[in-house]
């Protein structure tokens, strides 16, 4: 994303901060990440392990089909979740959160509001995530979601930076 397109988005009065995307590590804090791809090599072992010369009658077969099917819709999740997060980027300005993600069609926005934060709150994946907006669905007021930027690299100073740098901040 050029310089030019976030220059086109802001509006009168709104400055851009700062900018980002999602870097994740290979690392076992990145766990949830991790995890489908860790679920289908302990299965291909296991499968491998108890079809190793054996015939299977066919309600266990069933099972093993089932199991390996289940394995392989978490292994797609997976794989998923990792191209949506390449496909993210982060925008801060002095009056909103801004989340894109770049698809076939064009790009997705959200904005919220920066009076909509929270206390920023570092998760300790790698790199480490900000989470700073809580956001109430409107179809169901008593579930919230708790948003932020992950896997940022500069995630000390873009926490820094939502505690001092927006309008109605406490300086």
């Amino acid at each position: 994303m050029t310089d030019r397109f976030w220059q086109d988005l802001l509006e009168p009065d709104e400055d851009l901060l700062w900018t980002g995307r999602p870097k994740p590590k290979l690392s076992l804090r990145n766990f949830q990440l991790l995890g489908p791809f860790v679920g289908a090599i302990g299965t291909v072992i296991a499968g491998a392990f108890l079809l190793q010369g054996n015939s299977l009658p066919v309600s266990q077969s069933v099972v093993v089909a089932v199991i390996v099917a289940l394995v392989a819709l978490s292994l797609y999740r997976g794989m998923t979740r990792l191209t949506d997060l390449r496909r993210t980027r982060y925008a801060l300005t002095n009056h909103r959160a801004l989340f894109f993600k770049l698809t076939r069609d064009g790009t997705r926005a959200k904005a919220f509001p920066r009076s909509a934060e929270t206390k920023p709150d570092l998760r300790p994946t790698s790199p480490p995530s900000v989470f700073f907006i809580r956001h109430e669905q409107a179809d169901n007021p008593a579930r919230t979601a708790h948003l932020g930027f992950e896997y940022i690299e500069d995630s000390d100073r873009l926490s820094a930076l939502m505690v001092t740098a927006y309008k109605g901040a406490p300086r």
